[in-house]
C-alpha cells in the first residue's frame, strides 16, 4: 500500500514537473501574429510594434501576416481555428470583434466566443478627412456643400461594416446630408482613393491617416472624439459642431484561439504589459494617433461585450442596410 502511494505521488510529482517545463519552454518556435488589416492601417502599424517587442523579449521571431479580406473575417478566421498553442495570434479591431457579427449572416467563426482576448493594446481616435482640392475645409463647410451639390459625395472605407462606414453613416443621417459608399479593401486603399480623387472624403483611424495629413495629402475636417487630440489642437470633434452622437473609438487588440492554455495567455500578457510600458514606445504609440491601454485579459472580454451590445443596438436602431 505505501508503495502504490509513494508512486501515485511520485507520478503526480512528475507530471506536475512536466507542465512546468513545458510552460517555461513556451516559445520554442518562431510566432505567428495575423493581421486581417492592409499594410499601413493603423493596426497593422500597432501589429509590427508588438511584433519587434515580442521578439526581443521571447528571443524566438514573430512574424507579422497581413490577411485582409471580407472586412477581416479571412484573416482572424485563420487565428480562429489555428491549433491553441500560442504560436498564432491575432491583433484584431472593431469590426472584427464587435460589429461583423451583426452584419455578416453567415460568419464562420463566433467572435467572442472562438478567440480568447489577451489584452487591449490601444484606444483609437477616428478622423473625418477629405481630398484637399475639394472647396471646403472644415466640416460645416462640408455640411453646406453637400446640401447644395446635387450629386451626394461619396465616401471610402476599408470595407463593408467597417467602423469608419458606420461612422460615415452616423454623421450623414445626424447632418441629414447624403453620402455614396464606396468601400475598399482596408484603410490604407480607401485613404489612396480619397487622394486620388476617386472619392470625396472618408471617416480613418487618425493613426493611419496622420502622415498623410501632415503631408498636406489629406484634409482634416473634423475629429470623431469626445474631445480634441493634442496632435491637432485647432482641429473641432463633431461633438462641438453639434453632432454628440458621432463619437468613433476605435481601438487595437491581441487575441488566440480559445483554447490557448491560461499559462501561454498569461505570458503573453506580460511581455505585451512590457512593451506598452515603455515610454519610448509610448510616446511613438501616441505621436501616431494611438493611445496605450495594456488591459487585462477579462478587462478586454468584457469591454468587447459591452461594445457588441452597444453596435449592435445602433445597426439595428439605425436601420443601417449593409450588404452581406
Amino acid at each position: 500500500m505505501k508503495t502504490i502511494r509513494r508512486f501515485s505521488i511520485y507520478l503526480m510529482l512528475v507530471l506536475f514537473l512536466s507542465n512546468v517545463i513545458a510552460a517555461e519552454k513556451y516559445p520554442s518556435r518562431p510566432i505567428r501574429l495575423v493581421v486581417a488589416n492592409t499594410a499601413g492601417s493603423s493596426a497593422d502599424v500597432m501589429a509590427r510594434i508588438i511584433a519587434t517587442g515580442l521578439s526581443e523579449s521571447f528571443k524566438w521571431n514573430v512574424v507579422v501576416e497581413n490577411k485582409p479580406g471580407a472586412n477581416g473575417i479571412v484573416g482572424i478566421d485563420m487565428v480562429a481555428k489555428a491549433p491553441p498553442d500560442g504560436y498564432t495570434l491575432g491583433l484584431v479591431v472593431p469590426s472584427l470583434m464587435t460589429v461583423n457579427p451583426h452584419v455578416y449572416k453567415n460568419m464562420p467563426f463566433r467572435p467572442l466566443e472562438d478567440l480568447v482576448p489577451i489584452t487591449q493594446t490601444t484606444s483609437i481616435v477616428f478622423a473625418l478627412v477629405a481630398n484637399p482640392q475639394l472647396p471646403f475645409k472644415n466640416a460645416n463647410d462640408l455640411i453646406s456643400f453637400s446640401k447644395k451639390n446635387e450629386r451626394p459625395l461619396n465616401f471610402s472605407s476599408a470595407g463593408v461594416g467597417n467602423l469608419g462606414h458606420l461612422a460615415a453613416e452616423l454623421f450623414s443621417a445626424n447632418a441629414n446630408i447624403k453620402f455614396t459608399h464606396i468601400p475598399a479593401r482596408g484603410d490604407a486603399a480607401g485613404m489612396l482613393d480619397v487622394m486620388g480623387g476617386h472619392t470625396d472624403l472618408m471617416f480613418v483611424p487618425l493613426a493611419s491617416a496622420i502622415s498623410h495629413i501632415r503631408s498636406g495629402k489629406l484634409n482634416l475636417l473634423a475629429i470623431a472624439s469626445p474631445v480634441r487630440v493634442q496632435q491637432f489642437p485647432d482641429v473641432p470633434t463633431l461633438v462641438e459642431l453639434g453632432f454628440p452622437e458621432v463619437v468613433i473609438q476605435g481601438w487595437t487588440g491581441l487575441v488566440a484561439p480559445s483554447a490557448t492554455p491560461l499559462p501561454v495567455i498569461n505570458d503573453l500578457h506580460r511581455a505585451v504589459q512590457q512593451i506598452l510600458s515603455d515610454n519610448a514606445i509610448r510616446q511613438s504609440i501616441f505621436q501616431q494617433g494611438m493611445e496605450t491601454i495594456g488591459s487585462s485579459s477579462n478587462d478586454f472580454k468584457q469591454f468587447m461585450k459591452m461594445e457588441s451590445i452597444k453596435w449592435g443596438n445602433l445597426i439595428q436602431q439605425s436601420g443601417l442596410k449593409l450588404n452581406d
